[in-house]
């Protein structure tokens, strides 16, 4: 149980540290953020540890008639993990964005905020403590998003507040609901609506899945995520990569699983009318990205079609298909957030964001583009790179449930994957080299700040597509904990 309160304090307390930091120590602060994230990750592997052993740990606090529970289970635990490791990524890489930014001081408390809330959404133990965090989150990222303060990043702030309280009063209701129904709302062994039935259980799987669809940016609720990209692009890579989209995915996971049951779920109309939606998702979101100029849109929109790649997964209702979901959980995150990391260093370096004055740029930045290239060959699921594997196996539960077509909706959203970006790689390696203005040749700290995190998560992409056995024993955990 300490873990589990420490994981979550690290970046609460680091937080705290900031604010009384004495005027402009820039050095003292990166130190901080770097110690509280490493402490949050550390403590998050080791409660991670123990709930893949079998122990169960967990903190409860009774609030009223409801209680507020943290008690993590193999799937809360991989979220949580992905969020802790990939956000110490981000601080390294933030270091070197945010070096000659102004406002650095409110940005890395709400980034350690941000830390704390996320990972209260994944070891959330019912829907009430679920719940708190996930409308949490939005408070934590939105001075994130509008950090800038111009005109475009406030619209873009107030979309994005707009969208996310209105799925969070959807859920409310839902959750209402539930514990009428039910009188209980805990995560456990069994579903919580386990031997229920009705007409009425569709409409509340909808008011679910339209309250964590919006974070998780199903379409037609996915306006908010493209306007987000003014936000500063480490605060991008995380909304797109780590926390808000995963915290809607997971969210939509862990409803059909937990709260429902893939029995239950299973004889829901929604259920089925649901899979359509996402599949119009995958292959619109990935259509809308080739026809964008902007890089960091194009790569909002990619994200919009791949995220549904997990919803996908998990309203199979098969083994294999909750298998592909939660090892694309886990690989996609790795990649896309490398992605996003090579276009910040395109835009910093260059000034550059349109795709169209992107001519030369490989030849002026060759490791970074060849960073970027290897995370396109991951988005359209090509070996050696780990998202293979997670659309493997989601193939391989879309046959095992009866709907082979699902399987060939992912064969042709790889192939829309090629399109969209490996065009703009060949250009980016051809004609007069596109040199970064004031470019020296030498590299400071700031520059290996910027590379060295989109480095070693390719590095890891491939380790992990050679040997999948590295992620196996989680996903495993998280299909035999549900199956």
């Amino acid at each position: 149980m300490t873990s589990l309160i420490l994981a979550l304090m690290s970046a609460l307390v680091g937080v705290l540290l900031i604010v009384l930091i004495p005027g402009e120590n820039k050095k003292l602060r990166n130190s901080i953020v770097f110690l509280s994230v490493l402490l949050a990750l550390v403590f998050s592997w080791r409660t991670g540890l123990l709930v893949f052993a079998g122990k169960s740990i967990g903190l409860k606090v009774e609030l009223g008639r409801f209680v507020w529970s943290l008690r993590p289970d193999p799937l809360g635990v991989v979220f949580g993990l992905i969020a802790s490791t990939l956000w110490l990524f981000t601080g390294v890489y933030s270091f070197g964005y945010m070096d000659n930014k102004e406002k650095q001081g409110s940005y890395y408390v709400f980034f350690l905020l941000a830390l704390c809330v996320t990972l209260g959404v994944a070891f959330a133990g019912n829907l009430v403590t679920l719940y708190l965090f996930y409308e949490f989150l939005s408070f934590a990222t939105y001075p994130l998003v509008i950090h800038e303060r111009s005109p475009e990043a406030m619209k873009s702030g107030k979309k994005y507040i707009l969208y996310s309280l209105s799925g969070a009063g959807l859920l409310l209701v839902a959750i209402v609901l539930t514990h009428h129904l039910a009188g209980n709302l805990a995560f456990g062994a069994g579903p919580i609506l386990e031997g229920l039935s009705g007409p009425g259980l569709n409409w509340l799987l909808l008011l679910f899945a339209l309250g964590f669809g919006v974070k998780a940016a199903v379409m037609p609720l996915h306006h908010w995520l493209p306007s987000a990209m003014v936000a500063p692009t480490p605060v991008s890579a995380l909304l797109h990569a780590v926390a808000v989209v995963y915290s809607g995915a997971y969210g939509i996971v862990r409803v059909v699983y937990s709260v429902f049951g893939r029995e239950l779920a299973g004889e829901l109309v929604f259920s089925k009318i649901f899979l359509y939606v996402i599949v119009f998702t995958i292959l619109a979101g990935i259509i809308v990205a080739i026809r964008q100029d902007h890089l960091k849109r194009r790569l909002a929109y990619q994200t919009i079609s791949h995220l549904s790649y997990i919803l996908l997964g998990a309203f199979t209702l098969t083994p294999w298909g909750l298998a592909g979901a939660v090892f694309h959980m886990i690989s996609y995150s790795t990649l896309k957030i490398t992605l996003f990391f090579c276009a910040g260093i395109i835009s910093e370096l260059t000034g550059k964001s349109s795709i169209s004055k992107m001519k030369g740029i490989g030849r002026g930045l060759p490791g970074t583009m060849v960073l970027f290239a290897t995370g396109t060959l991951g988005m359209i699921g090509i070996l050696p790179l780990n998202t293979f594997w997670g659309k493997y196996y989601l193939m391989k539960g879309s046959v095992a449930g009866g709907m082979w077509p699902l399987a060939l909706v992912l064969i042709i959203s790889g192939i829309l994957n090629g399109v969209c970006f490996i065009p703009f790689i060949i250009k980016a390696f051809s004609g007069e080299k596109n040199q970064p203005a004031g470019k020296t040749g030498k590299r400071g700290y700031r520059e290996y700040a910027l590379f060295i995190p989109p480095l070693v998560l390719t590095i890891a992409a491939i380790s992990m597509g050679l040997l999948p056995g590295m992620v196996w024993p989680a996903v495993q955990a998280v299909v035999d904990w549900f199956f």
